[in-house]
């Protein structure tokens, strides 16, 4: 596989699993260049894999990631005119978009530190799963900066208007226990059990019915643009689409049996 030769990125699969590691963990897994090309071009791979019904994210040594590298980044970046920078991020938008729209679940097992576009990283993601290790902060006014990688979307509607005003105006750092109060995490993990929560989780999403949870992903996306009346309708119309899948006959004669539905993601 052309992903063994990847240096910041790895990937692993257990089952219907499969497991992103960013891995440039002497940098905290900052966001270089290269990292994103190679994050990219695995999301892609992942999303269109059928053996792939669950996604897990997390980061190399005691970091999630810390952002933006400055260096190989930012520090070349600011430089640019503002079209030729404009061209250069949209290439890591990419990464938000491609997790943000995937039709599987994307879980963010936030081991350590999530920063700046880190933090916008694990935004994007289906589920945040933290350790209590881990810290979260929005760190672009620490630099005079903007969110620019999804934050700005994402963060008031995960916590809230005046939260993500506040996280985004103080580049605080947060605690996990206080990202679980603001609803920023969704399920928070002593450090000891954190591997084998974040296992149970994505195995147990693994073995669902990966279509309707795609489907059911992108109708809740799709709605908060919507009305009621819209989300209605896209939503009957998904519906009319899962009525066709084999996991639909499964979990539907399953039920009238009262057994188990052993689902296959098709």
């Amino acid at each position: 596989m052309e992903f063994d030769n990847y240096e910041t990125v790895l990937l692993s699969k257990e089952g219907p699993v499969t497991t992103i590691t960013l891995n440039r963990p002497e940098f905290l897994n900052a966001l270089s260049p290269k990292l994103m090309d190679e994050l990219d071009k695995v999301l892609e791979y992942v999303a269109d894999d059928s053996n792939t019904r669950a996604v897990v994210i997390t980061g190399a040594g005691r970091a999630f990631t810390s952002g933006g590298d400055m260096e190989l980044d930012i520090a070349e970046v600011h430089k640019m005119p503002a079209f030729e920078w404009r061209e250069y991020d949209i290439k890591f938008y990419s990464v938000i978009k491609r997790i943000y729209w995937m039709e599987k679940p994307v879980i963010a097992a936030v081991n350590g530190p999530a920063t700046g576009g880190g933090l916008d990283l694990a935004l994007a993601c289906d589920i945040r799963i933290a350790s209590d290790k881990a810290k979260f902060g929005m760190f672009y006014v620490r630099i005079a900066g903007v969110p620019d990688l999804g934050g700005c979307y994402l963060l008031p509607r995960i916590v809230g208007l005046g939260r993500a005003k506040l996280m985004a105006f103080t580049g605080d750092l947060i605690s996990a226990e206080e990202a679980e109060h603001f609803g920023l995490v969704d399920k928070l993990i002593q450090e000891s059990e954190f591997a084998n929560a974040v296992h149970v989780l994505s195995h147990k999403l693994g073995n669902m019915p990966t279509k309707a949870i795609g489907m059911t992903k992108q109708a809740i996306h799709r709605s908060l643009d919507m009305n009621l009346d819209t989300s209605l309708d896209y939503c009957n119309n998904a519906q009319l689409l899962m009525f066709d899948t084999e996991d639909f006959q499964q979990g539907f004669t399953s039920f009238l049996a009262k057994k188990k539905p052993d689902f296959k993601g098709r």
